[in-house]
């Protein structure tokens, strides 16, 4: 434990002697996404952002959505999101990339071929253009930003600047961390990942607020005690919150993933990643950053 032997502060973890190997481990992580936007050329993107065409369709029969997709994919569309719609198992949702003219009825022969002896009939068809897909990305992009603002407001307002400073390296950390995550495993950004991305952000800051909180008491409190072994106690002292909030949230992500169905994966996924990143990051990133920043001398 660093600090003088008098402080009489005992804490369980020495969390922040390891702060430079995990901000090591970090710094690897995102070059490592550098380097794969790189080689893989940017990010994948939905049809929510890059236009396309969405059908609702209609079997005589009940049909299995693995085989839709099966259909779908040796069709040419491997992209392709199904959507079962209602509790018959007759009609799904299809969204793809295409705007060719052509699109409705390769479908409509796709689906016959690979749903044999099941009569498909497309009841609908809407088409989403490059124009609106600009849109989207633009609206999405506001989005973040604006809450990102708004949590930084809040960090101000209510904490010293520095923890505003840690405050903001956390959430960019974590922002960049879930990119580099959906680059490496080439999960599309669509609305559904934007939503989890927004919660994570959001899961995360809640997460940093409480720990300042507690270092923020226990400056007032313990006086002639060292900010590292304040902080380190602090983290002790909310590590069972943390811990249980974290599980908890987990196990409901966990259940989006398994029983939420395909629509719903890139949701969960990038929730769940951003559980662990964000529980590490309030830890490792926001207090030992926080701890960096400078200001006038404690009494």
């Amino acid at each position: 434990m660093q600090g003088s032997v008098t402080e009489n502060v005992n804490y369980r973890i020495d969390f922040l002697k390891y702060r430079y190997i995990w901000l090591a481990v970090s710094i690897a992580y995102l070059l490592i996404g550098a380097a794969a936007y790189v080689i893989k050329g940017g990010f994948r993107y939905h049809i929510d952002f890059t236009g396309g065409a969405e059908l609702r369709v209609s079997f005589e029969q009940t049909a299995d959505i693995g085989n839709v997709r099966k259909a779908m994919s040796s069709g040419g569309w491997k992209d392709a999101v199904i959507q079962s719609v209602g509790s018959s198992n007759k009609e799904f949702l299809i969204r793809v990339g295409s705007l060719e003219s052509t699109t409705e009825a390769q479908i409509k022969g796709a689906l016959d071929k690979g749903v044999a002896d099941n009569k498909v009939r497309i009841d609908n068809i809407q088409w989403v253009g490059a124009e609106a897909g600009s849109d989207t990305t633009r609206n999405a992009v506001y989005a973040v930003l604006l809450s990102l603002l708004i949590l930084l407001l809040y960090i101000a307002v209510r904490f010293e600047f520095r923890f505003g400073i840690g405050a903001v390296a956390c959430l960019i950390h974590d922002i960049l961390a879930v990119m580099v995550f959906l680059l490496l495993t080439g999960e599309p950004i669509s609305l559904h990942v934007l939503a989890s991305i927004l919660a994570v952000l959001g899961y995360s800051m809640n997460d940093t607020i409480v720990i300042f909180s507690r270092i923020r008491e226990n400056f007032k409190k313990l006086h002639g005690v060292s900010e590292y072994s304040i902080a380190n106690l602090s983290i002790n002292q909310t590590l069972t919150r943390t811990l249980l909030t974290s599980f908890a949230t987990v196990l409901s992500v966990l259940a989006i993933l398994f029983i939420g169905g395909e629509s719903l994966r890139g949701l969960s996924l990038v929730m769940l990643i951003g559980i662990i990143v964000g529980t590490y990051s309030s830890i490792y990133i926001a207090s030992p950053v926080m701890l960096a920043v400078k200001t006038k001398k404690r009494t």
